[in-house]
């Protein structure tokens, strides 16, 4: 058994049991402050990842206009959200070819108090890393790398040795900019091998120049979610990857993600989740046609629909494997610290209005 799907086996045998509990004694636990909303302002990626959706999803691959998006920030901010994420499903914000009209849109709005994404880093250009550092509300520079190495990352991200170099050269002006700038710089490091202890290449280098300089370089384990069963073990053969299986994670109650990780897709559906969803299956409904007060609300069927059957033990196909699922009636340890105040999912449905 791969040792990382041991660890979340015990782990999961563990959270069972209290959430049949918290559920038994009537204790749900659902963030009560509505702050960051998640906007996908493109679909589209340069990067065809083994493990990821990108290339078998369905939906739409398109990039969202500066007008819906300012349209999508006025309305979020006036139901009380306040920072976003724009990170896409699928995709990389930097294939929008004006995502810098979006970032100073929201830099110069004096409601929006942050924002940030997750990015492959792969294809900005010089003077937009440059830019980038400049902004004034974003968060932090977090980049996902794929691959130890230029064999690994090929075969990982399906692309050519030309979006590898360019990789490290926007990683190596990054590291030279970095003591200029208070921005933290997160890195997620998939390294397409087991170990890379004893290896060396340009990349693993840099990484490691990174860690010395106080970044965090977090490298992500060798289990990965099947995307609702799009992502197959032939689509990672090859690889020290295993895809996990529909029934990875328990689940009893609706998942707190409904709740706090509602996203706009580039398309302007609203969905009820910005995790696995590619192809927007937990659809809550569309901004070309409805307000999204009218759809983040408990007088949307479709919303509350979504939550009764999650609560009577229906999940819809992506939802089945997902590996972020979290349930209502487990409490977050990250809620304590963070000082979080909670509610009741009826506490919850009564603040919707």
């Amino acid at each position: 058994m791969n040792p990382y799907l041991f660890i979340k086996t015990v782990r999961n045998a563990r959270n069972a049991v209290a959430i049949n509990w918290n559920r038994a004694m009537g204790r749900e636990f659902i963030p009560s402050h509505r702050a960051c909303l998640s906007i996908e302002t493109s679909s589209l990626c340069n990067l065809d990842c083994c493990f990821c959706a990108y290339g078998k999803k369905q939906s739409p691959k398109v990039t969202m206009s500066d007008e819906l998006f300012a349209s999508c920030i006025a309305q979020a901010l006036d139901l009380g959200y306040c920072e976003f994420d724009l990170t896409p499903c699928t995709g990389d914000v930097f294939m929008d070819r004006h995502i810098f009209n979006k970032l100073d849109f929201l830099d110069r709005n004096p409601r929006v108090r942050g924002y940030g994404f997750f990015t492959n880093f792969t294809i900005p250009r010089p003077r937009d890393v440059e830019r980038l550092l400049r902004l004034e509300k974003f968060a932090g520079v977090a980049v996902s790398v794929y691959g130890h190495d230029l064999d690994t990352f090929l075969k990982i991200t399906k692309s050519t040795e030309k979006v590898y170099r360019r990789l490290l050269k926007n990683l190596e002006l990054l590291l030279a900019l970095k003591p200029k700038t208070a921005l933290p710089v997160h890195i997620a490091f998939h390294p397409g091998r087991r170990s890379v202890r004893g290896r060396t290449s340009d990349l693993l280098d840099i990484l490691d120049r990174f860690k010395r300089a106080g970044a965090t370089v977090r490298m992500s384990k060798a289990l990965y979610n099947n995307w609702g069963g799009y992502v197959t073990k032939d689509d990672v053969r090859g690889l020290p990857i295993t895809v996990g299986g529909a029934d990875m994670i328990y689940k009893n109650g609706a998942c707190v993600r409904l709740f706090t990780t509602i996203q706009i897709m580039a398309t302007g559906i609203v969905n009820g989740c910005a995790c696995r969803d590619a192809d927007a299956t937990l659809r809550l409904g569309d901004l070309h046609t409805s307000p999204l007060c009218d759809i983040v609300s408990a007088r949307n069927p479709a919303y509350m629909s979504l939550i009764a059957e999650q609560q009577d033990g229906q999940f819809r196909p992506v939802c089945r494997s997902c590996d972020f699922y979290a349930s209502i009636y487990r409490k977050n340890s990250g809620h304590a610290k963070n000082g979080v105040a909670l509610q009741s999912l009826a506490e919850f449905t009564a603040s919707l209005g």
